[in-house]
């Protein structure tokens, strides 16, 4: 890796803490003491490996009817019930995984820092297949059963088959010399996967032979430094309700809501991240670039709410669970905050070590994989 083209998540950091919104605080905020409302309870947790290790990656967990999948950076790969917790089965491989998991069918897929694209059995998490790419891959590669999509960190995306790995299109784009540490999650929906990529455009594939339907800008290089004219789309893409509108994230950029169909926007609002959004109770909830937590309208026609109690503390992706909004932070704390006005309800530590990696909720149960290797299953209950 060519360090001059790339930027670290540790110096990108230092780069958000420097460009907060507050001119006088370059720490981050301390946490404040406030009536909790609701508190978190654990319901099971599973430790596996050393998670994200050094290397600040965001191995995220995925679930899949009645499983969930997680990975881990030395190659330790396992499938619970996402229920109890209870493994299905454990598998350590000779792999460095960076990007992963993806699930489709029988299938799961993972990328690795050594540029390989694998292709396992759901049932035993066994390697079917193993296609090399130019680069890491970062991001968790993803499939509709027939093609799976992967981006590496080289800016290139790839289709292959999800049979035997073989490759059936590629697409390069052209990378600005310095970039965050990261790459989007491909997107599928309805034959079309939506990418985002370092120089702040989205573009849609036909993922069946990689032509390109649209493609549209969410963020423009300004300024006359490398570190201000970032604009990564590394935040996961946001397919809202109806299936026909993706919200896509910009750092030093806007949050944009995207026509599937045709990429034209329908609205954008400047917002500057590099986590991806949610969406509940018809608004749309992003963690700016300085740490603060908006609502915004989910008709782009304004904000409901900004929280900055918890500035500069690198939040993870919001997760809406239970009336509530999920951050997580660098210290590994996770905070549950009020979706309708953005107060904190409740706060447990989950990892020393911290939180990076976007939390899943499903049904009644939050899944929050710290950076230490420990999967945890949280439920959120009155006080």
């Amino acid at each position: 890796m060519v360090l001059f083209r790339k930027l670290s998540l540790v110096l990108a950091t230092l780069m958000v803490v420097a460009c907060a919104s507050d001119p006088t605080s370059r720490e981050p905020a301390n946490l404040t003491d406030f009536d909790a409302e609701k508190k978190l309870k654990e319901a099971w947790s599973f430790s596996l490996g050393d998670g994200q290790a050094e290397a600040f990656h965001r191995l995220t967990p995925v679930i899949d009817g009645d499983e969930i999948f997680v990975a881990s950076s030395n190659g330790k790969m396992a499938a619970l019930n996402k229920s109890s917790g209870k493994a299905i089965w454990k598998k350590s491989l000779d792999l460095r995984i960076s990007g992963g998991i993806g699930v489709s069918g029988t299938m799961l897929f993972v990328g690795t820092s050594d540029g390989e694209v694998v292709g396992l059995d759901r049932l035993t998490g066994g390697i079917i297949w193993t296609t090399p790419v130019n680069s890491e891959v970062l991001s968790a590669p993803q499939s509709d059963g027939d093609v799976v999509v992967a981006q590496t960190y080289s800016g290139e995306v790839h289709g292959f088959s999800a049979t035997d790995g073989k490759e059936l299109w590629r697409y390069t784009s052209q990378l600005p010399r310095l970039t965050l540490r990261g790459t989007s999650t491909p997107k599928i929906v309805s034959g079309v996967v939506m990418v985002g990529f370092a120089n702040g455009r989205v573009v849609a594939f036909d993922i069946e032979n990689g032509a390109v339907r649209w493609e549209q800008r969410v963020a423009v290089p300004k300024g006359s430094t490398e570190i201000e004219r970032l604009v990564d789309v590394d935040g996961r893409l946001l397919v809202m309700e109806d299936g026909q509108t993706v919200i896509a994230t910009g750092y030093q950029g806007q949050v944009m809501a995207i026509d599937i169909g045709s990429g034209r926007p329908l609205w954008a609002k400047e917002t500057s991240s590099y986590v991806g959004a949610t969406s509940a109770l018809g608004n749309i909830y992003v963690v700016a670039a300085d740490g603060s937590v908006n609502a915004l309208d989910g008709n782009g026609q304004g904000a409901r709410w900004t929280q900055t109690v918890l500035a500069r503390r690198e939040l993870t992706e919001p997760v809406a669970f239970e009336g509530a909004i999920g951050v997580g932070d660098f210290e590994g704390y996770l905070h549950m905050l009020a979706q309708v006005d953005g107060r904190l309800l409740a706060r447990t530590r989950v990892d020393s070590d911290g939180l990076r990696a976007p939390m899943t909720a499903d049904g009644d149960l939050l899944y929050v994989y710290g950076n230490s290797g420990e999967l945890v299953a949280y439920k959120l209950k009155d006080r």
